[in-house]
């Protein structure tokens, strides 16, 4: 996590230094990817390796529609695996610090799954809504390449695909991340 923080604020930093001239999150179409840290909470708290895919379309500069996917790696212990994933869909709201660098929020729904595969007993499948809201910052590094540091949170209930299974856990899913898009 302290690697991840570090090698953000370090290329935030270059990037903030060095003479870009470009726009950031011009109207249009982007597409990227991203990887950083998730964390999947319920009555315990796992947290492991995450990576992600984020699409969308600014209106203008400071409306648009994104849709992304977060998935972990395996974030179980010596006894299980357990591993998550969310996909959601929010309209995203910027506010253009400077030519360089923005902000940004968003709000909106989720689907989330989690799926946790003991060693010993039976799988179950957790899956459900929720809300997500996601705050970060955005930078440009040409007029096309962007790099962006965001958190994002989905909070909901879950529920197992069996009858016998927990129903109705309250489950957050996180994901602090730092990503790369190209803006079309």
């Amino acid at each position: 996590m302290k690697t991840l923080t570090i090698a953000a604020a370090s290329l935030l930093a270059i990037f903030a230094s060095s003479n870009v001239a470009a726009a950031n999150d011009h109207s249009g179409f982007y597409v990227g990817g991203s990887l950083g840290q998730l964390k999947v909470k319920t009555e315990d708290s796992d947290n492991g390796l995450g990576f992600g895919a984020y699409g969308g379309y600014n209106f203008n500069d400071w409306f648009g529609l994104e849709a992304n996917m977060y998935l972990s790696g395996d974030l179980g212990g010596n006894d299980y695996d357990l591993g998550a994933g969310t996909f959601a869909f929010t309209p995203k709201f910027t506010y253009q610090i400077n030519d360089t660098f923005a902000v940004y929020g968003k709000v909106g729904i989720a689907s989330m799954a989690v799926v946790h595969r003991p060693d010993r007993g039976i799988d179950e499948d957790f899956t459900g809504f929720g809300w997500v809201y996601g705050v970060g910052v955005n930078a440009s590094i040409t007029e096309n390449l962007n790099i962006r540091l965001g958190y994002d949170i989905v909070k909901g209930e879950l529920d197992s695909e069996y009858s016998s299974g927990e129903q109705n856990v309250d489950t957050d899913i996180s994901n602090f991340a730092l990503g790369m898009h190209y803006q079309f």
